[in-house]
């Protein structure tokens, strides 16, 4: 089976810090790929649209909400207006909200952007790993997502 990527997006190179390790030590079966920013993300998506383009594809996006230049938000609007390729579709990919924000209004936000998830970001590092355990396993080798060929018909 084709393995996907786990793309980790936060600018707070000490929480990607910990997520590497957590992923080093816990989660070895994982790839991760990390990017400072949604800034840095975008312009990696750009490269990776390109046919010749021969790397993994993400299977699993967990993105900061609050960061410079891009924020999360806007990131996963971006993300959810790409057009899908013949390997990757953008609208059905999982994204999961890993934030210190807890604000009604941004949680309502995020989900009517295409979120999939939206979670607070522990403080404890046994509850980081137990829950970057979880999203991993249920999003990457539980949840089936419809095949890229397959056209979505969604309404308003």
């Amino acid at each position: 089976m084709d393995k996907k990527e786990v793309y980790v997006v936060d600018d707070s190179a000490d929480h990607r810090l910990l997520i590497r390790t957590i992923f080093n030590k816990f989660l070895p079966n994982y790839h991760v790929r990390f990017f400072q920013g949604g800034k840095e993300l975008y312009e990696f998506l750009i490269l990776q649209s390109s046919p010749e383009y021969k790397g993994r594809r993400p299977g699993l996006i967990i993105l900061d909400l609050k960061m410079p230049a891009i924020d999360g938000y806007d990131l996963l609007k971006l993300l959810r207006q790409t057009p899908d390729n013949d390997v990757t579709k953008w609208r059905t990919l999982p994204v999961i909200i890993l934030t210190s924000s807890g604000k009604e209004s941004d949680i309502d936000k995020c989900y009517s952007a295409g979120a999939n998830s939206f979670i607070e970001k522990p403080m404890e590092f046994e509850e980081l790993r137990f829950l970057l355990e979880t999203i991993c396993h249920y999003w990457l080798d539980y949840n089936r997502l419809p095949s890229v060929n397959t056209e979505l018909n969604v309404t308003s």
